[in-house]
């Protein structure tokens, strides 16, 4: 909506400023001096795109003198420390070379165009797929001229027994905040390494494998997600509403109640409140059922584009764990699905 307002602001200054130039002082302006001001505008225009073509030839001159005053006109609506936030929430460069702080701006901007409709997404799986078939044909290059192909390194991980008494009372009720953010985030970290491990194991056994290289791309991609999550942790910043049910949901996976997981974080994601359609306040007397509307029963994934995502790379690691770590079927979801 910022720029929406940004760009309403822009036009109407652009009308002030032909009104003050045309009424001279009067209460009005005459339709043939608004037409007189359009025409000079448009032969001044015409006159500098020839100047600039005969210039040089080669360059591209499509650019119109409205574009040109638009990137004049458009000034931040937001702090500059907001807008370095937002950019690294995104994980994109603060500042490029040369840029200024509107053209900071502006790409902020497009970059929220696009997650709103909904193309980032897709965007993201895409360049973790090119990135796998870039590293999958480094790897075959250097097998053809004979060297030595870069390996990550295997980790000797925790397992699932030491895990639960690492992270004893994760989900308990009465455990401290300040304690819940160092053992959610090491159980979440451990379980993706473990994610990781197993990818790695499979596109060394099975390289060139759809189903594989399909996998490694969305660990690619989960990756990128939880980076959010686990410097949030990390600075203890996360909200204490999310907090919570992450650590419900990593004490069901340590039990292997996977259903349980899977419940926390449907409330979690997205809610389990009556959604109020309309007006909820029309008087003086609450509306019915408005007690019902609390925090920890919001949507969660509907606040933020970096809390959908963290949160989608969350329902993986509980897909993973089911099928890592097998248990009974009365305690799956969809089991051998």
């Amino acid at each position: 909506m910022d720029f929406l307002k940004a760009e309403l602001a822009r036009k109407k200054a652009l009308v002030a400023e032909r009104e003050a130039k045309l009424a001279g002082g009067k209460s009005y302006v005459k339709r043939s001096q608004i037409e007189a001001y359009e025409r000079d505008r448009y032969h001044e225009r015409c006159t500098k795109r020839k100047k600039t073509q005969s210039g040089d030839g080669n360059k591209n001159t499509e650019d119109t003198e409205e574009e040109d005053a638009a990137n004049e006109d458009l000034k931040p609506l937001l702090e500059e420390s907001e807008v370095v936030k937002r950019l690294r929430e995104r994980g994109e460069p603060i500042r490029l070379f040369g840029e200024t702080l509107a053209e900071t701006y502006k790409r902020l901007r497009s970059l929220e165009m696009q997650e709103s409709f909904g193309s980032k997404s897709q965007t993201d799986f895409k360049s973790a797929m090119e990135k796998i078939d870039q590293e999958y044909l480094k790897a075959m290059m250097m097998e053809l001229h004979g060297d030595k192909v870069e390996r990550k390194e295997v980790k000797v991980l925790a397992t699932i027994e030491e895990m639960l008494v690492t992270c004893k009372g994760i989900d308990a009720p009465d455990t401290s905040t300040d304690t819940l953010y160092v053992i959610v985030r090491q159980f979440y970290r451990w379980l993706f390494e473990t994610w990781e491990q197993n990818g790695e194991r499979k596109f060394r056994e099975c390289e060139g494998d759809l189903s594989v290289k399909l996998e490694r791309a969305k660990i690619k991609q989960a990756e990128d997600y939880l980076k959010p999550l686990f410097r949030s942790l990390r600075k203890k910043e996360l909200d204490e509403i999310l907090l919570r049910p992450f650590g419900e949901i990593a004490g069901a996976l340590l039990k292997k109640d996977y259903i349980g997981a899977n419940d926390v974080y449907l409330r979690t994601a997205i809610g389990n409140a009556a959604w109020p359609i309309g007006v909820t306040m029309v008087g003086i007397h609450a509306r019915t059922g408005r007690e019902k509307l609390f925090a920890h029963n919001v949507a969660h994934v509907l606040n933020d584009e970096c809390q959908r995502k963290y949160l989608q790379a969350i329902k993986r690691l509980i897909t993973f764990a089911q099928r890592y770590f097998p248990t009974d079927p009365s305690k799956c979801v969809e089991y051998n699905a």
